[in-house]
């Protein structure tokens, strides 16, 4: 871990940057406000659930867009009329208010791009949208890399000059605030839907903001398809991925509602030093389920295309680093299945979702779990997504990106258009089925020679050796040993011969396995194609009949301590 002493001058530094792009913590309702007061405004008067606003993307068709309210009049007839424009055609519809004070409608599907304005009748009152477009609805969920906004990244002012290139990009953010109890509207929303502009990406007012990984994501998507896109940002730093999952995806993991994290040292030293309103944005909560309960179950209801995800820094250490394996892929599971039946069957059941690998964090290689264990966790222990276990999810690898003299402290990587342009390649191939290499050189397996440890990568790839280093192999007794490349092909990598001790076989093998293990853009293995580098991995020897070890990469395998 960072001395003290360092991370308080990260943390003020992060602190002040973050001042650019949260209400202040005068304007937040207390922690026993936000409940109350929501089910009370649902309650006294007939709305749209907050997010229903000017300028938003409704999802496009084969889908069917929800939109939905609250009325206290129980029974009262709803009409909803909506006009394309230009003003060629008018759709009508009719329901009630139901038992629970809930109002809904199911579009018909329309087509990307078209354009409504919408507007509901109910006991004499009315409200109206208007610039509403038809497109793909992506959530961008996380914590602090998630969080962090345009302003803050490496070329954040091309960016922020750019944006005015897409208003069919459109975007919100959610308000922090956390839950006891589920939520049927959300609190408060930070940012409206916005067409995209250097003021809705980059102003340095404090209520206009905008996720940097989520905005160079769904520009690269637009880019790629010329389809409308809406993104909501929904993220809140410091937290944990217990505090986004529901009550039974966490008891599928066997973590009970009762239990709260202990805070790590070292986030408990810098904290102390901060004021109550940068601390609220640093440290989230980490209590079980209450993001899940105010910054996901409102929008549930809400037809999407898919989500996508960076978080795990703060499950990199004890339990819930042991359980990420479970708690990640469950997580995902349970949201599609919620989001599902929330939007009446039309939001996937097995929507597309994306995730970034955990990028370095100290400036030297570090601890060889933690942040290692995650990234593998990451993958349902596989190395590489799509996989069995975690179908239609796709990933950036994020573990060449170290920027240890970041503004934001080490644990905030600037170099957010690299991971934007990964993740936007490996959702576009598994989100929208576009050809060609989305992800890094994995191996297929391996066999001993004289010449060494030869790993195999297969024929998908076009491998670019960077450097020598990065390899490491296991020999006898648990002992761990850097095991450097001494030859390799456009398909193999042969790693030096006689590691081990004499009599020791080799009986692991892993890549890239430290908290920061590469320079920038620097690790060992890359493909051609789009210079992407080869994932982590961590694989144990089988033996054949004459002893020698091979390793395979096509199963979960999981950590041994």
């Amino acid at each position: 871990m960072l001395r003290v002493k360092f991370l308080l001058v990260q943390c003020f530094s992060l602190a002040s940057a973050l001042n650019l792009h949260h209400m202040s913590a005068d304007n937040q309702p207390t922690k026993f406000e936000r409940q109350d007061k929501t089910d009370k405004l649902d309650a006294d008067s007939f709305v749209f659930a907050r997010h229903f606003q000017n300028h938003m993307v409704l999802q496009r068709a084969p889908q069917r867009a929800n939109i939905y309210g609250f009325s206290p009049t129980i029974g009262q007839k709803v009409t909803l009329q909506m006009m394309t424009v230009p003003a060629t055609k008018t759709y009508s519809y009719e329901t009630t208010v139901h038992q629970d004070g809930t109002w809904n409608f199911v579009l018909d599907p329309f087509t990307a791009g078209v354009t409504v304005n919408i507007r509901v009748d109910s006991g004499g009152v009315s409200h109206s949208i208007s610039d509403v477009i038809f497109g793909d609805v992506w959530i961008c969920s996380g914590q602090s890399n998630m969080q962090m906004t345009v302003l803050q990244i490496d070329g954040a002012a091309e960016e922020i000059a750019d944006a005015h290139n897409y208003p069919n990009v459109r975007l919100m953010t959610v308000s922090m605030n956390d839950s006891s109890t589920p939520l049927r509207n959300l609190i408060q929303i930070d940012e409206p839907w916005s067409k995209a502009n250097n003021n809705s990406i980059g102003s340095h007012t404090p209520w206009t903001y905008f996720s940097a990984v989520c905005w160079l994501f769904g520009k690269k998507i637009y880019k790629a398809r010329r389809t409308p896109i809406g993104l909501v940002a929904t993220d809140w730093g410091g937290t944990v991925i217990k505090a986004w999952s529901s009550p039974e995806a966490l008891a599928h993991c066997g973590v009970h509602t009762h239990e709260t994290d202990d805070q790590q040292e070292f986030h408990k030293d810098l904290l102390k030093e901060v004021s109550d309103r940068d601390r609220y944005r640093l440290q989230g909560p980490k209590n079980n389920s209450v993001l899940w309960n105010s910054m996901i179950h409102p929008l549930l209801g809400m037809t999407i295309y898919g989500a996508i995800w960076y978080q795990g820094e703060s499950d990199s250490g004890g339990a819930a680093r042991n359980i990420y394996n479970c708690t990640f892929p469950t997580m995902i599971k349970d949201w599609r299945s919620n989001w599902n039946r929330a939007s009446n069957g039309q939001t996937s059941v097995t929507f597309p979702f994306g995730f970034v690998q955990l990028a370095p964090y100290h400036p030297s290689p570090g601890s060889t779990s933690g942040f290692s264990d995650i990234r593998w966790h990451q993958t349902a222990d596989r190395g590489y997504a799509p996989n069995p276990d975690m179908p239609n999810v796709f990933m950036a690898v994020a573990v060449d990106l170290p920027d240890f003299n970041s503004t934001y402290g080490s644990i905030h990587p600037r170099y957010k258009r690299d991971v934007g342009t990964r993740l936007a390649l490996s959702g576009l191939a598994v989100a929208y089925h576009h050809s060609g290499i989305f992800q890094g050189p994995l191996p297929t397996g391996s066999h001993s020679s004289v010449s060494g440890l030869i790993v195999d990568y297969g024929n998908t790839w076009k491998l670019s050796v960077v450097i020598h280093d990065g390899f490491e192999v296991q020999c006898a007794h648990l002992r761990w040993v850097a095991d450097p490349i001494v030859a390799h092909t456009n398909t193999t990598v042969t790693l030096k011969p006689n590691i081990c001790h004499t009599g020791e076989k080799i009986t692991g093998l892993r890549y890239a396995w430290s908290e920061s293990p590469c320079a920038l853009h620097r690790c060992a293995i890359y493909e051609t194609s789009h210079n992407l580098p080869g994932p982590p991995f961590i694989s144990y020897a089988d033996f054949d009949p004459k002893g020698e070890p091979y390793f395979t990469f096509d199963q979960q395998t999981h950590i041994r301590n």
